[in-house]
């Protein structure tokens, strides 16, 4: 399939993850990064710029603003701020040595400095969820903020982490998670002596709800990752998948989520007790890698790996196109759809990355697009996943891409499909 728009060949936009939409409710603007080089990580010194395609129109991209808070997977975590989503847009920023988040509305130009970065926003606008991006610094390359190096925070553990709730009106603060209370729950011997940090936080449809990873990476470089679900003020706290292994998802509605990871068996197991993980699996992977091919049968039965519908307080739990979709991506379900969503892969062995489109109720994958990766780009930080990302009206699909040699935004009509 053709796309339908692209932002000039030559010039490096994006718009980031794929958990929110760089489309306007009115479907009239698309919200993008201008960036002026994508060959290296970006320095504490390096501004972002922030602004819109005009893409029905004229297609001008209109600069707003910049940013020095941002990386290449989730850019400055720009988007619309509801009820509207067309007005007011929101983006991170590091402003006299502080990570801070910015509320601004496109006409005006006024702003309104937030006290703490954001994460996930709440549908109303009016709240968000927030994490330490102070402490992210230290632990998760790639998708940190450079510029502040606070070294009391470069600790394995620190006490003080969590997950933050953000009243935007009143610009109030208060911690809803505690990174201690979740290291107590059915704690495992591989969580002492790990670093523990908090990401991933999404805003169920009606926000009521919110989900986020809780993950421990081990001296041996392995990372176990738990998925939680809490009320919005963090109480009702609940363990949806605690297999080890679970990557991208998203809310299918308020009470689902589609998840790329594993249910548990004997390998997922194993990976609870740290003798075994350090002496015995951790040993054996070169030669699983070797032996095993990324889409092959026998490690999807060893790992467990394949979408899985997760019920939301319960141990319910349903693989889905367990045998069409054999890798991870980037989910999202259609607004308004439960049987639709697209998603994406990494590059395959000829460097391609492909964009689909999942129809739960047909049972198809079809095939939208099928991009080259950039294979110096390939497994490292700069890399540029498509995160396809939909319009709110449904019949487009929006992606970030590298394959012309420069980033590119791409916009797909799907509307004959979907």
């Amino acid at each position: 399939m053709k796309p339908i728009f692209k932002s000039p060949a030559g010039e490096n936009f994006f718009f980031g993850y794929y958990d929110k939409s760089p489309f306007d409710s009115l479907n009239a603007k698309i919200l993008a990064h201008k960036a002026n080089f994508i060959d290296r990580m970006p320095n504490e010194n390096d501004q972002l710029e922030i602004g819109f395609f005009d893409w029905v129109g004229d297609g001008a991209f209109v600069s707003l603003t910049s940013t020095k808070a941002w990386n290449w997977q989730q850019g400055s975590m720009l988007q619309w701020v509801g009820p509207d989503y067309s007005s007011r847009i929101i983006y991170n920023d590091r402003v006299n040595n502080k990570f801070v988040s910015v509320l601004m509305d496109i006409e005006s130009r006024e702003k309104i400095e937030l006290p703490i970065a954001i994460y996930s926003m709440h549908p109303n606008g009016n709240l968000a969820l927030c994490i330490d991006n102070e402490r992210h610094y230290w632990f998760r390359g790639g998708y940190n903020y450079q510029g502040i190096q606070n070294q009391d925070k470069n600790i394995p553990i620190d006490t003080r982490d969590g997950i933050w709730l953000m009243d935007i009106a009143n610009q109030q603060v208060e911690q809803v998670v505690n990174i201690v209370d979740l290291i107590n729950i059915s704690p495992l011997k591989t969580m002492e002596g790990s670093v523990h940090y908090l990401e991933h936080i999404m805003f169920n449809p009606t926000g009521e709800r919110f989900c986020f990873l809780h993950r421990w990476q081990q001296s041996d470089g392995s990372v176990y990752s738990r998925l939680y679900t809490a009320n919005t003020n963090g109480d009702d706290l609940y363990l949806l998948s605690d297999s080890g292994r679970v990557s991208h998802f998203c809310w299918r509605n308020k009470d689902e989520i589609l998840a790329w990871g594993a249910l548990p068996n004997v390998t997922n197991s194993l990976r609870k007790y740290k003798a075994i993980a350090k002496y015995i699996l951790r040993p054996l992977l070169p030669l699983y890698h070797k032996l095993v091919g990324e889409k092959s049968t026998l490690r999807r039965a060893l790992t467990g790996d394949s979408y899985i519908l997760f019920q939301d307080r319960s141990e319910a739990t349903n693989r889905i196109f367990s045998d069409m979709l054999c890798e991870d991506g980037h989910p999202s379900y259609r607004p308004g759809c439960e049987n639709l969503f697209v998603t994406d892969t990494y590059q395959d062995e000829d460097h391609i990355r492909h964009l689909k489109i999942c129809n739960s109720d047909t049972k198809t994958v079809t095939n939208i697009a099928s991009l080259n990766s950039c294979s110096q780009l390939d497994n490292t930080s700069l890399r540029c996943d498509l995160h396809p990302k939909w319009s709110y009206q449904g019949d487009h699909v929006c992606i970030d891409t590298v394959h012309e040699g420069s980033r590119q935004i791409y916009v797909y009509d799907v509307a004959s499909i979907v």
